[in-house]
């Protein structure tokens, strides 16, 4: 079974797949950690036959209820594919760090190796921000690269 990814720039994440029994199945996993459930029309693929919104701690239960063990066998495989590449959204401060300030301004690439490859401001996405890209108090910025190179660009990024 194939599940399509589709990133919702400054919501979060819609997966979705096509059941065994041809119900075509949504879940969006917002920012906030919320998910949202859709179960679509099977004749209509456009048309949702209804949703459900759930808390992170719901989608935890549901999770476990539906066999979640599944689901860790899977992200841990994933997990070795990628082996020493770290992911890391930072949110900016109010101030202080690189608030403010250009992300050429705090050096990371040079200084860490890890990479700045996209800023969620408001509701809009901005992929590969330069280096004269200023950073602003709330904006959600994705920092890729080795553990360590990520963890010393979280700390550049937040002061």
């Amino acid at each position: 079974m194939e599940i399509y990814e589709t990133p919702l720039p400054g919501i979060g994440v819609r997966y979705e797949f096509t059941s065994e029994l041809g119900d075509h199945v949504g879940v969006v996993v917002r920012r906030d950690g919320r998910r949202d459930v859709a179960l679509y029309d099977r004749q209509d693929p456009d048309s949702c036959r209804g949703t459900m919104e759930l808390t992170e701690g719901d989608a935890g239960k549901l999770a476990e209820l539906l066999g979640g063990t599944n689901i860790t066998v899977r992200l841990e495989s994933l997990r070795h594919m990628v082996e020493g590449l770290a992911i890391e959204w930072v949110t900016m401060p109010d101030s202080g760090g690189l608030t403010g300030k250009t992300i050429g301004d705090g050096h990371i690439r040079t200084t860490t190796s890890a990479s700045v490859v996209a800023v969620i401001r408001d509701d809009s996405g901005i992929p590969g921000p330069g280096p004269d890209f200023r950073l602003e108090a709330g904006d959600t910025v994705l920092v890729m690269g080795g553990a360590d190179a990520v963890r010393q660009a979280r700390t550049i990024l937040m002061g």
